[in-house]
Parts: C-alpha cells; structure tokens; sequence
C-alpha cells in the first residue's frame, strides 16, 4: 500500500511523505504507482521557491517534501493540487492508497 502523510504544524502545511509501493499489479506494469509517481515528483516541478523554503527527498518507494520556511501562495496551491489529487486516486483504490492529514501543534 502506497501511504501518504500530509503534515501540518500550527494549521500550515509541513510535509508531504510517501511510501510503499501500491501491490496493484506487478512492477513495471502497475498504474496506481505510475499515477502517484508522477503527480508528486511531477508536482514538485512545478514548485516556484527554490531551495530556501523546502527540501526534498525522492526515492524509490519514498518521497518527501518538508517545508523549511512559509511557502508562496503559488507553492501551496500546486500542493494542495497534488493532495486533490492523491485524494481522488484514495478514493478511487482505498485498498492500494491511503491519505492522512496530521496536525502537529
């Protein structure tokens, strides 16, 4: 199962973290993997402020983006928009992706 973790701290976002691998089908031919494989890191490209407000970590079967400093608001809509989308495919596959949303104080 493919797990991802949407951390918040003080009610701003703080982290996106991934991991697992779905079990959908067989590597190479597995389409819930592809499709979380490309809407983060794809989404991370797409991130406006550089180095100084984040760091990332990408891997196989793990991603992780962590927030260093408030993000712009265009950064924050392009995670919100990889989290709608990570929702949908939850939904759609609940057995193969989950979501959690946690709020550190």
């Amino acid at each position: 199962m493919i797990k991802v973790i949407i951390g918040y701290k003080n009610n701003q976002f703080s982290y996106l973290r991934s991991s697992g691998h779905s079990g959908y089908a067989k590597h190479g031919q597995d389409i819930i993997c592809a499709a979380v494989s490309g809407i983060i890191p794809g989404g991370f490209e797409a991130l406006t402020d550089g180095d100084k407000n984040y760091e990332a970590d990408v891997r196989d079967g793990f991603v992780e983006l962590r927030s260093l400093e408030t993000m712009s608001e265009h950064d924050l809509a392009v995670i919100e928009t990889i989290i709608a989308q990570i929702e949908g495919i939850a939904r759609s596959y609940p057995d193969y992706v989950s979501l959690e949303r946690k709020n550190d104080k």
